[in-house]
């Protein structure tokens, strides 16, 4: 199984499986939480260091049936808070002991219900081992660690009016099992653009990032290398009478059709080719790609 088959069969069971986690949580919670949009790709394992750089809850768990593959449930500070503050009806303005004792029900029941909905994917019961909930720098487990690469999800959260993103790191045996597959076929290229063999981009682009695509190419497209192109990301699109539009002043909220924590369109030449998050780079923003269309979806895209 390439990598590619492997992010897009596990992809599949994603909004499944954390509709299970939002039951869960929500069931144990004083008000309904919600996991939506998640969204697999493949990240480099320093990568994914750089950017959590700081302190962040992380939540380690593994398998029963498979201890030694660790996986990880990255929260940032800010998330941990609004947790907190739902959960307790309090204002907190950093993460300390009291906010750790308040959160961590809630970390709990969201590796309960990852167990559930696991469970039903692979038609069997799901026990954790080896739980850990800690508020600390991040520390990779050391499967994830010393793994070239890991599979990443970035799942949009909502619990009562807060919103945030949380992360959940696996490694590919784990992804495997999941998926029910256990062949060791050689990987392909991640992020590779299927119909596209002569040019591959790399998932963990970042536009106006340090980080730049490997491009593979014949010597027959040499000629179209230098064409500029212009990239725009859209955060999202709304219908407006005149009406409205005219009585748009300084301060004035226009709220469009995406909720916080859905991915962002990436255009090239104003046709949608990719899919991804917003990131900050420095005193820039910057745009890191999840997800690359196949010509089929751009088509339907075009045609829509």
């Amino acid at each position: 199984m390439t990598q590619l088959q492997l992010i897009q069969q596990f992809s599949e069971l994603l909004p499944s499986i954390w509709e299970t986690v939002g039951t869960t949580v929500s069931s144990n919670s004083p008000v309904p939480a919600k996991f939506s949009s998640p969204i697999a790709m493949r990240a480099n394992v320093s990568e994914v260091s750089a950017e959590l750089s700081g302190n962040i809850l992380a939540i380690q768990f593994a398998m029963a049936n498979n201890p030694e593959a660790m996986q990880m449930i990255l929260i940032r500070p800010e998330t941990v808070l609004e947790i907190a503050r739902v959960v307790t009806g309090m204002s907190w303005d950093d993460v300390e002991d009291d906010v750790m004792a308040e959160v961590r029900p809630f970390a709990e029941s969201i590796v309960q219900g990852l167990c559930l909905g696991l469970g039903n994917a692979l038609l069997d019961t799901v026990v954790a081992t080896g739980m850990s909930i800690r508020y600390q720098m991040i520390q990779l487990a050391d499967n994830l660690a010393h793994a070239p690469s890991v599979l990443r999800c970035n799942i949009a959260m909502q619990i009562g009016e807060e919103t945030g993103v949380i992360i959940w790191l696996m490694d590919d045996d784990t992804a495997k099992l999941i998926v029910g597959v256990s062949d060791d076929a050689d990987d392909e290229i991640p992020g590779s653009v299927p119909g596209i063999p002569a040019m591959q981009l790399g998932a963990g682009m970042s536009i106006g990032g340090a980080s730049k695509p490997t491009f593979e190419h014949d010597s027959s497209m040499d000629v179209l290398l230098d064409v500029p192109l212009e990239i725009s990301v859209e955060l999202g699109r709304v219908k407006m009478v005149v009406r409205d539009v005219l009585d748009l002043g300084t301060g004035s909220i226009v709220e469009v059709d995406k909720a916080a924590g859905e991915p962002v369109d990436v255009m090239v030449n104003g046709r949608l080719v990719a899919k991804g998050e917003v990131v900050v780079i420095e005193d820039n923003f910057g745009v890191r790609i999840t997800e690359i269309l196949n010509p089929a979806e751009r088509f339907r895209m075009d045609a829509a």
